[in-house]
């Protein structure tokens, strides 16, 4: 599997390495550090005057990055194949989106400041816009990750959960891991003139189908040696994911992408970004 692992200094070097360390041999892992340059022009400043500040900041901007390149690279566990430094000037979001698909990641790894899901859509920021645009998978790392035990996989049906489970069989992980699959009732509410009965009839349909779903994953799981078990939850359903998470206190949280454009996740927001958000866990994004 090919990584590509984003550093920017935001967050220490060793929190954004640290879920690598907890999967098996890596074929490839390319580390992008990116300078992004003030913009210095402004009429005031002569031009010669403006050449000279560039480089400068320039040279001390480069030499921080490569000294968390250093780090970084000190870092990654042992078993890496092949390590790639990428270091380049630019706007940080397209250069990490481009070295992706110039690498052929399979999986994006990137720290996250933790800024607020308002914050982030009014002003953007480096993670929020690589999630939005990424080309493969992408994990979003705002909170340590020091083991790897428990996993969370909430799915929205059938199709997700085949799309999150293709993904999870390409990882492979240092130790056994214990897997819960969730799926969410939502319980919408029904339009007049539904009566009582017809809601809690297709409230009792849905939750049994529910349970099927996460039940055959279950049993998927055990043929592949994970030990696995189902929930289902009911209301909200990034509510209902995150009580979840809070209650059983998951190392790592996989969810689907569920397929919307970033135009609409960023307009509509998505449970899968609220996850990102709010879980008090690494959350791996899955496309």
């Amino acid at each position: 599997m090919r990584m590509l692992l984003a550093i920017d200094g935001s967050i220490p070097v060793s929190q954004t390495v640290q879920p690598l360390t907890h999967l098996g041999p890596l074929d490839e892992v390319s580390i992008v550090h990116v300078l992004h340059l003030p913009n210095l022009e402004y009429p005031l400043i002569p031009p010669e005057l403006r050449e000279e500040a560039s480089k400068a900041i320039e040279g001390t901007l480069r030499a921080d990055g490569e000294r968390l390149l250093d780090q970084a690279v000190a870092a990654l566990p042992q078993g890496v194949g092949q390590v790639h430094r990428i270091h380049e000037i630019g706007e940080p979001s397209r250069v990490i989106l481009e070295s992706a698909q110039s690498t052929q990641a399979d999986l994006i790894v990137i720290g996250a400041r933790g800024l607020g899901p308002i914050k982030e859509m009014l002003l953007g920021s480096v993670s929020h816009r690589v999630l939005l645009h990424a080309p493969c998978s992408t994990l979003v790392v705002r909170n340590p990750m020091p083991a790897l035990n428990h996993i969370l996989i909430p799915v929205e049906g059938q199709e997700d959960a085949e799309n999150i489970l293709r993904f999870l069989y390409r990882l492979s992980f240092n130790q056994s891991v214990q897997i819960t699959v969730m799926t969410v009732w939502p319980q919408p509410q029904l339009p007049f003139p539904a009566t009582l009965g017809q809601s809690k009839q297709l409230e009792e349909r849905a939750l049994e189908h529910a349970g099927e779903i996460t039940e055959r994953i279950v049993q998927e799981l055990a043929q592949h040696n994970v030990t696995a078990r189902a929930v289902v939850g009911m209301g909200e359903p990034a509510f209902a994911i995150l009580e979840q998470a809070k209650a059983l206190q998951p190392d790592l949280l996989i969810a689907g992408s569920h397929g919307r454009s970033g135009v609409s996740r960023f307009l509509m927001g998505s449970v899968s970004h609220t996850l990102v958000h709010r879980a008090p866990c690494p959350v791996l994004i899955v496309r």
